[in-house]
């Protein structure tokens, strides 16, 4: 039988209190059922239509599972997920800290693909839809940032790190970005994704509102998509292409075309983005001590429902951590394939699992 969480204790007036934070084991469940749901039938629904596909996969296979387990697990649901509290001055903060950890975590998934590329010879990224008007760039903004930075983050941040808190809050945010990052399905950018997820646990830890990590994640998403929608521009101004680019790109060139660079224009490559770089990691680590600073009433020992501290907390519950094995493996068999189809390598077992996803 699954434990979602401590006992509801009676306070003293001898009416039911109930719980901060759900159980270890359910939250894993949890993530697991949402995983088997994303492989199996968000594949097919976003293969269909790429705009429904998103909003079903989000608000259907995310969030309302999330939702139905935070109100069945008899916990405060407000502050379980953190709804109750916002201060309006860490907008500019969160959202400034976004901007400049973009090219952290591009650097990071730089790396990653440096590894992927070393492995395999080629490194195969999707891009995102791009928009061809106003219209369309919002549309685009609402789709791919609204909804990811609604439905991830109750379910990332709002139920998964506080049923992990039980391990700390390091813990609980490593682990929650670590999930995070192995949804997104793709171990080309497990690295930058880890980051940021790590970046935007921190921000709800510290805040302790979901409202910073809504819109953490909406900066990003949305600057993304801002991104694509003027490079698409700019392309064909100049007449760098004809179309709009879309669907996986092998951008392996880029990776050749730097090697074949002479060293001297290497150098100065990497002299130039260092400093680059350099002045960016500064304002970013300048504005995550501004955060810390004006939300300082937020740090402090984690405690569970019953007054426990962290380690006496977390023991018993890491056993939970198991039922995260069915989601992982199936996030695994996904990483095989994809592996196998960059090898151009085709057996009995990626073949099947293609048909299962409907990728056939």
């Amino acid at each position: 039988m699954i434990d979602s969480g401590e006992k509801v204790t009676p306070d003293i007036a001898g009416k039911n209190v109930k719980k901060l934070r759900p159980g270890v084991d359910g939250a894993c469940v949890l993530f697991s059922t949402i995983i088997i749901l994303f492989v199996l039938l968000g594949y097919r629904i976003q293969s269909k239509e790429f705009y429904s596909g998103i909003l079903i996969t989000e608000f259907v296979i995310m969030l309302l599972p999330a939702l139905v387990f935070t109100a069945i697990s008899g916990v405060r649901f407000k502050e379980t997920i953190r709804l109750d509290k916002f201060r309006p001055v860490n907008i500019p903060i969160v959202i400034g800290i976004m901007i400049f950890a973009i090219p952290v975590a591009t650097l990071f998934n730089v790396l990653n693909l440096l590894v992927v590329h070393s492995i395999f010879g080629k490194t195969v990224m999707a891009s995102l839809p791009v928009a061809e008007n106003g219209v369309q760039l919002l549309v685009n903004i609402l789709v791919i940032a609204g909804s990811a930075g609604i439905c991830e983050e109750v379910l990332f941040r709002g139920v998964i790190q506080r049923s992990f808190e039980r391990f700390g809050a390091a813990g609980s945010i490593l682990l929650a970005a670590l999930l995070f990052s192995l949804t997104h399905l793709d171990f080309q950018k497990i690295l930058g994704t880890f980051v940021l997820g790590a970046l935007i646990g921190y921000i709800v830890y510290r805040t302790n509102s979901l409202y910073c990590g809504i819109l953490a994640h909406f900066t990003n998403n949305a600057i993304a998509v801002l991104i694509s929608y003027i490079s698409g521009k700019i392309m064909k101004v100049f007449q760098l292409s004809d179309r709009t680019p879309s669907g996986p790109a092998d951008v392996s060139a880029v990776f050749d075309t730097f090697a074949a660079l002479p060293k001297e224009q290497k150098v100065i490559i990497f002299i130039v983005y260092g400093f680059i770089f350099l002045f960016v990691a500064i304002v970013f680590i300048l504005l995550v001590y501004l955060l810390t600073r004006v939300n300082r009433a937020s740090s402090g020992t984690i405690l569970n429902d019953s007054g426990l501290s962290e380690g006496t907390a977390a023991q018993g519950t890491r056993k939970g951590l198991l039922w995260l094995l069915p989601g992982i493996i199936l996030i695994l068999l996904w990483f095989y394939v994809q592996a196998n189809g960059f090898l151009g390598i085709q057996n009995a077992v990626t073949e099947t699992f293609r048909s299962l996803i409907g990728a056939v």
